[in-house]
């Protein structure tokens, strides 16, 4: 599998700013085609989603077509049905450069932290077989290695809590990004190097760590005496024949197919970029086909097993698709690995990747038996979260938004007013350049006059909510809830069921938006106003890119 990579500069990336607007982490950006989602809709019958293919294709090539050339240069889509892939295709280019098609079956994206899903299912096998423990304090499998936890709180850190993102480790965005393939190094040195501290006591918060996933492919590894590639290589690509497929930094000239390349947008067309190397490879750096992914989805669904190719028992997939953290009973919670998507009580299970200049979004519906993958070669402002929406909507994955009923509780006002204020995501930096992001992406919760909420972001993001219960509301047409922890009138966490990457935390007075309006002020000066221009999500991968540029002229010039 060949790569190509083109000079990305400082100047491409400043030319740049402004030419995404604002998007929340971690959500999706959904928009609609009614044409295409009523005639799915009327098409459908009985339970079974995709009773004929062909209007299945070309309901996705109709969605699809909405944003090649214009969202993405190219995609690629997998959507299987039980053991059968329905559907595989790639659209638009895979390198403006070369005018090189998409083939399902033969280009590779990096799917990022979809990647993670992987990683813990090799967890899972450990499991299985009795060398690993979910419950154990991963110090145990690190006895002949570097790398060691600390002890900062009395209960230790363990499988489950890596699997879940709730080790309580110190936040950071970035998963050991470098420019040059020569800067990678050894997993047991990544993560001796760029060991996080313990902020939280383990199993209580949700905070996305990469960290966690880069420590628990390490331990497989540990557990088994090989290296984390070689490990994935043998016990899950090749039993589930996923031949394009690889953890590998950089691809290797005889691995099958070829790598699509990245890209950016200056606003109206494409141009391909400098690639990149993920140090944290088990959070991150698989580089895969949609047919591949296709077979991945089919394991799963498929209680472990495609065909002859097993990678988990049925049991041990039930449990890793089983409830493993529970952020708040009516908000999506953490399965092992996955997490809930969309309506609660939908049992949709996802995970979402982004490298600088790709992103993924993988959703099973194990109630339909139907999977779902889609990956970009670009970073764009609307993610393929925004077409895996379109087809589970189309096909009725998930039941549609109903008017929230309003609890008959008395106190409604007074509940609303306790909740009011400004909140901050768990997992955004709290210092430092990337300190504005956490800023930039900060909740306003404000009552209503009925007894609801509305929260607003800087971005403009304007929603409303109804109190179905006390301290649960509601989105006004939308699947969305928010639910706040209160001990003695206070607020302690807000979990919102759109983000279960983290939680929101009450932002003391001094730190919020309106009175620091001089830090947004000095922040919004140059890198700052880069961030409101791209967004939240797509801003820290951009600034990174920035710092690699940079230090590459710095190194050129030595």
């Amino acid at each position: 599998m060949n790569t190509r990579t083109t000079g990305t500069t400082r100047r491409s990336f400043l030319g740049c700013l402004g030419g995404f607007g604002l998007g929340s982490l971690g959500t999706a950006a959904g928009r609609t085609n009614p044409t295409a989602t009523s005639r799915a809709a009327d098409s459908r019958s009985g339970d079974v989603p995709f009773t004929n293919p062909d209007e299945l294709e070309a309901f996705v090539d109709e969605v699809m077509a909405e944003r090649i050339g214009t969202t993405t240069p190219g995609a690629t889509v997998a959507i299987v049905s039980g053991d059968s892939a329905v559907l595989t295709k790639g659209y638009g280019t895979a390198a403006v450069d070369a005018d090189e098609s998409v083939q399902a079956d033969e280009t590779a994206f990096r799917v990022g932290s979809v990647g993670k899903l992987v990683t813990y299912t090799a967890v899972m096998q450990g499991v299985e077989r009795g060398v690993l423990d979910l419950d154990v304090d991963v110090n145990t499998y690190l006895e002949d290695s570097a790398v060691t936890v600390p002890d900062t709180y009395s209960n230790p850190v363990t499988l489950r809590h890596l699997g879940t993102h709730t080790a309580g480790f110190e936040s950071a965005l970035d998963p050991g990004i470098v420019a040059d393939p020569a800067a990678l190094d050894s997993l047991e040195t990544v993560l001796v190097d760029q060991q996080r501290s313990r902020v939280r006591p383990p199993g209580e918060l949700v905070g996305y760590s990469n960290y966690s996933a880069a420590l628990a492919g390490h331990i497989v590894a540990e557990a088994h005496e090989t290296t984390f590639d070689e490990y994935i290589q043998s016990e899950i690509l090749d039993p589930l024949g996923m031949s394009h497929s690889t953890f590998a930094q950089p691809i290797s000239d005889d691995q099958p197919g070829e790598l699509a390349a990245p890209h950016v947008s200056d606003g109206g067309s494409f141009t391909v970029a400098n690639d990149v190397y993920i140090n944290m490879r088990p959070a991150g750096s698989l580089s895969a086909t949609a047919t591949d992914m296709a077979a991945f989805m089919r394991a799963h669904l498929g209680d472990g097993s495609v065909g002859d190719g097993r990678i988990l028992d049925t049991e041990t997939a039930k449990t890793m698709h089983s409830c493993h953290h529970v952020r708040h009973p009516a908000v999506t919670n953490w399965r092992y690995g996955f997490h809930e998507y969309g309506d609660p009580d939908a049992n949709l299970i996802a995970h979402s990747g982004a490298t600088v200049n790709f992103t993924s979004h993988l959703l099973l519906a194990p109630d339909h038996d139907v999977g779902i993958f889609v990956a970009y070669n670009t970073n764009p402002s609307e993610l393929p979260a925004a077409v895996v929406d379109d087809i589970v909507r189309g096909y009725g994955l998930q039941p549609a938004p109903t008017s929230p009923t309003p609890t008959a509780e008395p106190g409604k006002q007074e509940r609303a007013e306790t909740v009011a204020g400004e909140y901050s995501l768990s997992y955004l930096p709290e210092s430092g350049p990337l300190q504005v992001v956490d800023l930039l992406e900060h909740v306003t919760v404000e009552p209503t006059d009925n007894g609801g909420l509305r929260t607003t972001t800087l971005e403009g993001n304007d929603r409303k909510w109804i109190e179905i219960e006390p301290y649960v509301y509601q989105e006004v047409g939308g699947h969305d809830v928010l639910a706040f922890e209160v001990t003695d009138g206070v607020v302690n966490v807000l979990h919102m069921s759109s983000e279960p990457t983290g939680v929101y935390q009450p932002v003391p007075l001094h730190e919020r938006q309106f009175v620091s309006g001089g830090v947004l002020g000095t922040a919004v000066t140059g890198f700052g106003l880069s961030l409101v221009g791209w967004g939240g999500h797509s801003a820290w991968q951009q600034w990174k890119q920035h710092r690699i540029d940079d230090k590459s002229d710095t190194e050129d010039s030595e």
